[in-house]
């Protein structure tokens, strides 16, 4: 699954003098995502997200992303908040992006945790304390 994944980033890069390919770039992230390479997976969801190569689809971004995200890829964690969000594909849910946001902010994303205390009405019923836990475990990380 690696070489399939990096096949992919040759196409969607262009590396080696080899010419950027938005097709066959997700055609290979899909095949290594198949096989379970996290990475992967985060990326044939972001094609799905923005169309790149592939049918727009918020359905399938979030499949993918989700995937990602149960397997332990922060970025993923993030995406699937913002779908929640902004009700991209299913009903809107501001406690379910929370939850996300705070998985993702919880592994250090910094955008999650924005997310949060954007959202801090909604985080205070959803995670009691969120406050004191992210302070916290900035305050840990500083150390």
């Amino acid at each position: 699954m690696d070489a399939a994944y990096e096949i992919a980033t040759i196409y969607e890069y262009g590396k080696h003098s080899v010419t950027v390919d938005v097709v066959l770039a997700p055609k290979w992230f899909l095949l290594a995502a198949e096989g379970g390479h996290v990475e992967a997976m985060a990326e044939y969801g972001m094609c799905c997200e923005l169309g790149c190569g592939v049918e727009l689809s918020d359905e399938e971004a979030l499949e993918w992303y989700t995937r990602a995200a149960r397997l332990g890829h922060v970025t993923s964690n993030y995406s699937v908040g913002e779908i929640f969000e902004e009700a991209r594909g299913v009903p809107q849910s501001g406690s379910e992006a929370i939850l996300w946001y705070y998985k993702a902010a919880l592994m250090g994303d910094a955008d999650s945790e924005k997310a949060i205390f954007r959202l801090s009405d909604i985080a205070r019923i959803v995670i009691p304390g969120f406050t004191n836990i992210l302070n916290g475990r900035s305050a840990g990380n500083a150390q």
